[in-house]
Order: C-alpha cells, then structure tokens, then sequence
C-alpha cells in the first residue's frame, strides 16, 4: 500500500464518522464547522488568484463568506448578507486602486472578481449547509447528502477508471469522462436508496429528485473547483488534508450539492 493511499485511508476513517456526527449534533457545533470550511477555502481562493497575480485580501477573501453564513445561522435573509458583502467586497477591490496609476488598472475586473467569487460560491453555499441543518430532521438529511455526495465521487471515479472511453471536459479536467459522470447517478441513487431506507424519512420521489438534482450539482462542483484550479495552475487548493488535497478539493461537490437540496427540501414538503 502507497503512502499516499494510506493516508487517505486514514483521513477518510476518522474524518467520514466526525462529519457525520457534526451533522447531526447540528448547531453551534455545525455552525464552527461550516465557519471552519468557509475560511479555509476562502484562503485557498485567495492563494489559487494569487497564482495569476490578483492580490486579493487573505482576511476578507475568508470574513466575508463567514458573514454570510453567521448571518444565515441567525435567521437573516441570505439575500441581505450576499448584498451585503458584495457591496463590501466591490469598495475593497476599488480601494485598491484609488492611487493606482491609469494604466495599472487594466485587471480591476479580474480583482473584483476574486473578491466577489469566496462571497458567492462559499459564502452562499455555506448559508444553504447552515439553512439545511435547521429544518426538521436536518441531521439526517445532511447526513445522507455527504453519503450521496460521496457515493457520487466513488462512483464516478471507479466507472471512469474501468469504462471510461469519452472525455467528459478535457479542458477542465483531462482525467473525467462521460462513462464516470453517469456512473456519478448510480452511485447517489444507491445512496439515497440507502438512506432512505435505513434514516431518512422523506418519500421515494423527493429521495430520488434529491438524488439525481444533487449527484449533478455536485459533479458541476468537482468540475467548476477544477476549472479553478487550472486557471491558477495548482494541482491541489492546499495540502491541509494529508492524502486528499484542500477543503476545496474534498467539499467542492457538496458545496455546489448543498442549495440544490436544500431548495428541494425546503419548498417541497
């Protein structure tokens, strides 16, 4: 067994079990874990637009998704605490630039966007993870959507290994093909059928929407975070996790996962 293997191994039989507990323990607990992750993948943005010479603030490219989500926690509409932070976000990146000479400021769009991009991807979907926690039986429904996300990331990545022939987006992520994405769906439908089976009190039909909506959201999510990750030229977002890259390489699927469910969860009772 390689070391890398191994150390994968690990992480995944203490971190699999703490992140269901977290989920179910739900909140303050659930809260300091869904801040923890905001943070650190806000770091990890701010390095990845680094890479390409947009110098963004380390500590709002990580405060400012973790307001959002302290707002969410405490009832505020998720659409007052994104505004808010945009509109935060916007006078930093001009600030920047109110003594920069006229011809240096030719990447101001690109700056604005590394603020306003840790604001909307982790800032929003951290606020849904929080929102999901708080319905009724929201332990178990977090719990079965890290189980589908996972199983869709299993299953994608052992049907591309052992069918794969059609690329999926080379241009993204040379590795990922057709044969794995919908191996992806078989993977969280059997999850779903698990979990609906043995905890999860929702019917057939929402456990099987959730399923297929959430299984695609979260391979766009493996895909966006690899997008990133080739704009900055990175093969990890950090190496905080041994044997399994960054916070955004492990939790990119089920941050883009994450609003799809809840939205489904939420209006569909």
């Amino acid at each position: 067994m390689s070391r890398n293997l191994a150390s994968r191994l690990i992480v995944a039989a203490i971190g699999i079990p703490a992140i269901i507990s977290i989920a179910l323990l739900g909140g303050y607990i659930l809260l300091g874990f869904v801040i923890l992750l905001t943070a650190l993948g806000g770091s990890e943005l701010s390095s990845i637009f680094g890479q390409k010479g947009l110098r963004s603030s380390l500590f709002f490219s990580a405060f400012l998704p973790c307001l959002c989500v302290l707002f969410s926690f405490y009832n505020v509409p998720i659409e007052f605490g994104i505004s808010l932070a945009l509109l935060l976000a916007a006078c930093l990146a001009a600030a920047g630039y109110i003594r920069t000479e006229k011809e240096q400021s030719a990447d101001f769009p690109g700056r604005f966007f590394a603020y306003i991009l840790p604001v909307i991807y982790l800032g929003l979907s951290g606020s849904f993870v929080v929102k999901l926690g708080a319905l009724p039986a929201g332990g178990r429904i977090l719990t079965y959507l890290f189980l589908m996300v996972w199983a869709t990331d299993s299953a994608a990545y052992l049907g591309g290994r052992t069918l794969g022939r059609h690329k999926l987006a080379p241009a993204l992520s040379p590795g990922k093909t057709v044969e794995g994405f919908i191996a992806g769906f078989a993977g969280a439908l059997l999850a779903g059928v698990v979990s609906g089976s043995l905890f999860l009190d929702l019917g057939w039909p929402q456990i099987i929407v959730v399923s297929v909506i959430g299984c695609f959201f979260a391979q766009a999510g493996d895909l966006f975070e690899s997008g990133l990750k080739r704009f900055g030229g990175v093969k990890d977002s950090s190496s905080i996790i041994p044997g399994h890259g960054g916070v955004l390489d492990r939790f990119d699927s089920f941050l883009f996962a994450a609003p799809a469910a809840y939205l489904i969860m939420a209006f569909w009772r």
